[in-house]
């Protein structure tokens, strides 16, 4: 088994995956992988819940994260964790390396406020109601993960502290 460790961001449009992602970057030296540019590159005319689209962004992401992962102990990435695409790309990722899985989790109605105030540039755009359905699927399926960061009302030391734990390390701040 490979050392190299991925961890796995899971859960709604607007939880906070990006964010934390990018504190495990900035604070803990962990590779924050942006996998929606890929997606955003692909997706063309396509709806986001297109099924060639989907199996083509999931092929991509983990052919990118075997790419980024080469020259690294560890890296990050975040996915919602829908599809059966997704399903097959984690499987074929655990075989080859250690995935750690961290839910992230706000209220609905946080996630959606998120959302229209975030950086669309960064992002793909969905309306609100793809948005309320897209999590709607995210919170049914209700994907079992390793460890959960409830990202409600906590301060940035706060966040970093949790992550800290659910990955195995601490900072002195």
């Amino acid at each position: 088994m490979n050392t190299k460790i991925i961890y796995l961001l899971i859960g709604q449009k607007g939880s906070g995956k990006s964010f934390i992602g990018t504190l495990m970057d900035k604070e803990f030296g962990i590779n924050f992988i942006r996998v929606e540019d890929w997606a955003k590159k692909i997706k063309k005319d396509r709806d986001v819940d297109n099924e060639a689209y989907l199996k083509q962004v999931f092929e991509e992401i983990e052919k990118g994260i075997r790419e980024s992962i080469v020259d690294k102990d560890k890296i990050v990435f975040e996915s919602t964790g829908l599809t059966e695409y997704f399903d097959q790309m984690i499987q074929s990722l655990r075989r080859d390396f250690r995935v750690n899985t961290i839910g992230v989790y706000a209220d609905s109605a946080i996630c959606l406020e998120r959302i229209k105030s975030r950086d669309q540039d960064i992002h793909i755009n969905v309306s609100d109601d793809q948005v309320l359905m897209i999590n709607a699927k995210v919170r049914e399926r209700n994907f079992e993960t390793d460890f959960l960061i409830i990202n409600e009302n906590k301060s940035e030391k706060e966040l970093i502290n949790v992550i800290g734990k659910s990955i195995g390390q601490t900072i002195d701040k």
